[in-house]
């Protein structure tokens, strides 16, 4: 016996994950920084915006386990790398401790 056909098609699971603004910023202060695959490309946009407002510090991380602040006009460039994101220092500057006396990490 024949079986009928279908014209159903499986889709395969989206990777990257697009997260509010509101929840990144969130896990990202709770743990004072937060990792970021290299294909995460919606989290990453996400990320870029929240830089611009003052909200984040993103690093690229290098090769070799490095680490490299992007300015705003790099991160474009640094798509297809790892990031790490980081809550910025109180103080404005990176490695100064914050309002809570703690060192952004």
């Amino acid at each position: 016996m024949l079986e009928p056909e279908t014209n159903v098609v499986a889709f395969k699971p989206r990777t990257a994950v697009a997260h509010h603004p509101k929840s990144l910023m969130e896990r990202v202060y709770a743990a004072g920084s937060l990792p970021l695959r290299a294909d995460d490309r919606a989290t990453k946009a996400v990320a870029v915006m929240l830089q611009a407002l003052g909200f984040l510090v993103i690093e690229e991380i290098t090769a070799d386990g490095a680490t490299r602040q992007l300015q705003r006009g790099e991160t474009k460039g640094a798509m297809d790398r790892p990031w790490r994101l980081s809550k910025p220092a109180f103080s404005g500057t990176l490695g100064a401790p914050d309002g809570g006396g703690a060192f952004p990490t």
